[in-house]
């Protein structure tokens, strides 16, 4: 089967072109698999991860290039063609030309953002794909919200390979050191004006380390600075395995987590596979992953005393690195490739 992959705008450093370089991987194998990129990354180390995936890449930031690069390649698609299309307008784009020049290609829509609480796309245009993939509960639900009956649906989750290293050893001095990976965005979705309000009030000692290109155009800095907190801050920057800092030299006591919108949030997967804990808002996401008070807490987006008293109950309480480490084995690998492998089999049966 042909599978060609259309990715939405795609920085390099994220969650999601991880989860393109083990699925694309896995799925190049048996099949024959092409990757469209339609934005061009900043960074490029995870396309050289790329084995047995052809990938095509646009040269140019000019929208309009950007319309005929993908008017072109749903015009020349052939009937046997599955597109799994990462982008809500991207799918509305290659139903158009579908529907008008009577083309025979197949749609699978693969969105990798809560699909509500977000100002991105309009989500009424997913529902013009044929089948969805769906990385999280909630989307399942706010696909079927939409109308999109379930058995066009499939619950694949995200992988993640299995952690076999030493789990984190969490810090015992009085300091709360919190770690968070992304991007560093003072508002929009990582909203991280709201961490670095809870820590101005927590009144107790604490130390957060950041991991993460900076899009903020020195707006987190001088926030920080407006409340007086820039000691309680250390900025590493994009790196590329922060999880040998953080675990060899951190040893925090939480990663914290405080977007207001998410798909299925790799970075708590990851990090709980090292048996450390995650402070996170109650967005639309987590709820697959989070087990209350065994790996990790919810508190309330947007209510500051919430998370203040969230980051006191993470500091009092002795978690168990086994038992946090255990929690996300559904998310391992071996078990998402049988699931990615049933689903293609199954729109290879629908063609024969």
């Amino acid at each position: 089967m042909k599978l060609k992959f259309v990715c939405a705008p795609a920085s390099g450093n994220g969650g999601t072109e991880t989860v393109l370089v083990k699925a694309l991987n896995h799925l190049a194998k048996k099949h024959q698999v092409e990757l469209y990129l339609t934005t061009v990354p900043e960074n490029r180390l995870w396309l050289e991860n790329m084995q047995g995936v052809l990938i095509h890449e646009i040269g140019s930031t000019s929208k309009f290039v950007k319309l005929f690069y993908l008017v072109n390649i749903f015009m020349s698609a052939k009937s046997n063609d599955h597109f799994i299309i990462l982008g809500a307008n991207t799918i509305k784009l290659a139903a158009k030309i579908r529907k008008v020049f009577k083309k025979n290609y197949k749609i699978t829509s693969w969105i990798h953002y809560s699909l509500v609480n977000q100002n991105m796309f309009d989500p009424q245009n997913i529902t013009l794909a044929d089948n969805h993939w769906a990385i999280s509960t909630p989307i399942k639900h706010q696909l079927m919200d939409l109308g999109i009956k379930e058995d066009k649906i499939s619950l694949i989750f995200n992988p993640i390979d299995k952690y076999n290293g030493i789990l984190n050893t969490p810090d015992k001095s009085s300091t709360l050191k919190l770690v968070y990976v992304g991007k560093i965005m003072l508002e929009s979705q990582k909203n991280l004006q709201e961490l670095f309000d809870g820590i101005k009030h927590y009144p107790n000692k604490i130390h957060v380390d950041l991991f993460g290109a900076d899009d903020s155009n020195g707006g987190v800095q001088e926030y920080l600075s407006k409340l007086r907190i820039e000691e309680l801050c250390t900025f590493h920057g994009w790196v590329k395995d922060p999880w040998k800092i953080i675990l060899n030299q951190i040893h925090p006591n939480a990663l914290v987590l405080t977007s207001k919108y998410e798909g299925l949030p790799m970075v708590m997967i990851e990090a709980m596979s090292r048996g450390i804990p995650c402070l996170v808002a109650d967005f639309s996401g987590y709820e697959d992953i989070m087990r209350q008070g065994l790996n990790g807490i919810v508190y309330h987006s947007g209510n500051q005393e919430s998370l203040v008293s969230c980051m006191n109950l993470i500091s009092k309480t002795d978690f168990n690195t086994d038992v946090i480490s255990d929690s996300i084995r559904k998310f391992n690998s071996d078990n998402y490739y049988l699931r990615l492998d049933s689903i293609i089999g199954e729109y290879s049966n629908e063609k024969s």
